[in-house]
């Protein structure tokens, strides 16, 4: 883009709370004085402070050999106190998973674990939770992208997902297309596919219509790497669905790291 060079957008896997919406048409001052104070930040978060919620971890879903780890930048605040992978209402990734066929079934973030039975995994380059995605130091990327790796080589699986163009370019430091990307992970042979955010504020692409195509494109690239190493279709699960309107979510479901198989858990 000619002049100024813009900074990559980067989101977190969930986007913030949304504020409080304000009010249509003018508001006298004495009226503003009246008004009534907007809630309090830590009782969307169940009476926590922020600090408190900083300190949870956001379980990674990982085991070996899955067809596609998706990967983000690390936990915003609201899927580390839920515990859950793109929870918030405005991200478009449970819907667009189940609508290009990657997954049988539609399932909800409460469910992000059952996806390593359909072969797929989450995790984030940092699993430090934060505010905002700024608040991450080029250093800590940096470590945290070797971590990763050697846990992609460990685990092996066919393809890594990140979720975000701004992240992939982050991580390889270099710019990058969507889409499937000219090489592996370094020193693997995982095909690395860089899809547009799923979040609801991304500029680019911010209608679900809009990213479908790259979880069917994804889709694609799954069953054509299956067929060239001889990976068989998985199962289908016969696990009941967790009801997505269930308000309590368990202290050690939000503040542990779950790692199926080899490897042990990584907190930092």
């Amino acid at each position: 883009m000619p002049g100024k060079k813009r900074k990559a957008e980067v989101v977190q896997e969930n986007d913030p709370l949304p504020t409080e919406d304000a009010q249509d048409g003018e508001i006298s001052s004495a009226e503003k004085k009246k008004k009534k104070p907007k809630k309090p930040l830590d009782a969307k978060f169940g009476g926590k402070t922020e600090e408190e919620v900083m300190a949870l971890f956001l379980p990674d879903h990982l085991k070996a050999n899955l067809d596609i780890v998706f990967i983000g930048i690390n936990p915003g605040l609201y899927s580390a106190y839920l515990g859950h992978h793109y929870c918030n209402a405005n991200n478009h990734f449970w819907p667009c998973l189940y609508e290009s066929g990657l997954i049988p079934r539609q399932l909800t973030y409460w469910e992000d674990a059952q996806c390593m039975d359909y072969g797929l995994g989450f995790t984030n380059i940092v699993p430090r939770t934060t505010r905002s995605a700024d608040e991450l130091s080029r250093k800590e990327m940096k470590e945290w992208s070797k971590v990763m790796i050697e846990r992609m080589k460990e685990l092996k699986p066919l393809v890594a997902c990140f979720n975000g163009k701004g992240i992939y370019e982050i991580f390889s430091g270099k710019k990058c297309e969507v889409g499937i990307q000219p090489d592996p992970l370094p020193d693997t042979e995982t095909a690395v596919y860089v899809m547009p955010s799923t979040s609801g504020r991304a500029a680019t692409y911010p209608k679900r219509a809009d990213k479908l195509k790259f979880f069917v494109e994804l889709k694609q690239l799954r069953d054509t790497l299956r067929a060239k190493y001889g990976r068989l279709s998985l199962p289908i699960p016969s696990q009941p669905s967790v009801d997505p309107t269930m308000a309590v979510v368990p202290e050690s479901d939000r503040n542990s790291l779950s790692i199926v198989g080899s490897g042990a858990a990584i907190q930092h």
